[in-house]
């Protein structure tokens, strides 16, 4: 039987995060996947929580990763907002590294990416990759991983040989795989061709399902992911590592959905 990865829930940015933490480490999850944004997990707040936040990862015995905002921006054509992206994301990380946090993740997001801008593809791409360089280089000076995760929406870097094309000209980055958002980019076939591709790169997942045409969030089993199909591919590659339930129904759900995938786990033999 092969190791289960450790298993966490995303805070709620607009919760306070001493509750957040100590909700989730209640509900017997291995870690906390903290949101730094705004407003709850805003910077300011978190370094002014520090050593509350400190204490009680250490109370629980429990770890935390960083989670920044969908958002965010490098590849806007727009020099000025970029480097205040690459400031602000700069932020995040000395504000995880005060945490003791040793990988934030960051997302394949590009406001210009969409046919209107077709023929400027090359420049958002150079964007996007000159901005990851900067900030895996700043994330190294704390002993800190960047990782990449997929994203889902129109308008966003979500094509598999893009996000391979980007990941090629920066071979520091980790990946974080976003089941729901592969699924929806492409379905099972999606999802296969992740880890195809990135398995021995693939450091962190986020779970949650959902119908095929948007990104719900929805409880494991509720939607039309074969996490069957998942887990197995996940035990081929010997994951072993971190697994966020990205379920925005309800903490329980996310819980149940944890249980969920600790059968499936325990019962798949690759």
């Amino acid at each position: 039987m092969s190791k289960l990865p450790k298993f966490g829930i995303l805070t709620n940015p607009t919760v306070d995060i001493l509750k957040e933490i100590e909700n989730i480490a209640k509900l017997d999850f291995d870690f906390v996947e903290i949101g730094i944004e705004w407003p709850e997990g805003s910077p300011e707040i978190l370094l002014k929580k520090k050593k509350q936040i400190i204490d009680l990862l250490k109370k629980y015995n429990i770890f935390a990763i960083a989670h920044t905002a969908w958002w965010i921006d490098v590849a806007t054509p727009y020099h000025l907002v970029r480097r205040a992206w690459l400031e602000e994301t700069k932020k995040k990380i000395k504000v995880a590294n005060s945490l003791g946090i040793k990988l934030v993740n960051f997302h394949t997001h590009a406001r210009e990416m969409n046919s209107f801008y077709k023929n400027y593809e090359k420049q958002i791409l150079k964007n996007f990759v000159d901005g990851l360089k900067e900030l895996v280089d700043y994330a190294k000076k704390y002993d800190i991983e960047i990782i990449l995760e997929n994203a889902v929406e129109k308008g966003e870097i979500t094509n598999i040989q893009l996000i391979k094309k980007i990941t090629n000209k920066v071979p520091d980055i980790k990946i974080h795989v976003d089941i729901g958002h592969a699924f929806v980019c492409g379905g099972m076939k999606n999802i296969r061709n992740f880890f195809r591709l990135f398995g021995n790169r693939t450091v962190h997942i986020h779970m949650h399902d959902n119908h095929g045409k948007s990104d719900e969030h929805l409880p494991i089993g509720k939607g039309k992911i074969n996490y069957l199909s998942v887990i197995k591919m996940l035990k081929k590659i010997g994951y072993d590592k971190t697994i966020t339930f990205e379920v925005f129904t309800s903490k329980k759900d996310a819980v149940k959905s944890r249980e969920y995938i600790k059968k499936l786990w325990n019962k798949i033999q690759v």
